[in-house]
């Protein structure tokens, strides 16, 4: 099979012939699972290849982990973890890693997606455990397309609706809070990477309850997201606004201090953004306070 050509027909406009692309590729894939990972992780990882090829290939590994049907899902996961060798694993996982760092961010995108397809196989089994330190150092000392990358990559892990992988997700809060905090923090001047750090970090929030238990932690949490509201740049300061929104429907009990103090005028000032995407979340801000007042209301008085 010559991999180019036929990854190069997946994306043909003609049917017949993108449908006999993907036919091969599946069988390509039944006869050796392990090959046919390494060969796209490859052509992926391949900075030579053209950029339509490694689009291709990140597809194609995508696909390879996903279904619609949870029993099918289950099923394509058990062929990783019994059909792939230690060995061809590390390879691949490593290729996937290294993307990563391309220049090429469709490329970078697409190595993040099959990165959290195989965290949401390993990480329920406590394996990979350097995949979580690796992704917070690509944020700490990584060029700024790394730190992107990276940091999609750790938002598309915990984005996640599998029960198993969230569950585990507790246990790596700390790493995950030190490299969405770092990218999120005023201090970031690409603003690419911090509104990827603030897409992260709202999509992580579910998974960091202990650390926002501790006051210290979560003064910081929220002064970065606060600050994220005034950045000037309305992409972040939209996500800033949805993490407080989220925030707001986790952690309402720890809240008070926050809305005396900050987030009352800051909410009043988003309301009156230019960017009525900010306006309405900051709107959408007093309607998940008023579903949490009224929430309490109703517990109230069936305890009466």
């Amino acid at each position: 099979m010559n991999v180019n050509q036929v990854l190069e027909s997946t994306l043909s406009p003609d049917a017949s012939t993108r449908q006999n692309a993907e036919q091969q590729l599946s069988q390509a894939a039944e006869v050796d699972f392990s090959g046919y990972l390494t060969t796209l992780a490859q052509e992926l990882a391949n900075e030579h290849a053209q950029p339509h090829i490694r689009t291709a290939a990140g597809i194609a590994l995508k696909n390879a982990f996903t279904a619609r049907e949870y029993a099918r899902l289950r099923e394509l996961q058990r062929r990783w973890l019994q059909h792939v060798d230690s060995s061809a694993k590390s390879v691949v996982k490593d290729l996937a890693l290294k993307t990563l760092a391309s220049k090429d961010a469709r490329a970078g995108q697409s190595a993040g997606q099959f990165v959290a397809s195989i965290a949401a196989i390993e990480l329920p089994k406590n394996e990979w455990p350097q995949l979580m330190q690796t992704l917070v150092a690509n944020v700490g000392d990584g060029a700024d397309h790394l730190k992107q990358a990276s940091l999609a990559t750790i938002g598309y892990i915990c984005e996640t609706e599998d029960t198993e992988l969230r569950d585990s997700l507790v246990q790596h809060s700390n790493a995950i809070l030190t490299a969405v905090v770092q990218g999120a923090r005023k201090e970031e001047t690409n603003l690419d990477v911090r509104l990827a750090a603030i897409t992260a970090l709202g999509d992580s929030l579910e998974f960091v309850r202990t650390n926002f238990d501790n006051e210290g932690e979560r003064n910081y949490i929220m002064q970065v997201i606060c600050e994220a509201t005034q950045s000037g740049d309305g992409r972040i300061e939209a996500g800033a606004y949805g993490c407080l929104n989220r925030i707001m429907g986790l952690y309402y009990d720890k809240m008070k201090f926050y809305m005396e103090k900050a987030l009352f005028g800051l909410t009043v000032m988003g309301m009156k953004n230019e960017e009525e995407d900010v306006a309405k979340l900051a709107i959408e801000f007093w309607c998940t306070v008023c579903e949490e007042e009224i929430a309490i209301e109703d517990d109230n008085a069936m305890a009466r």
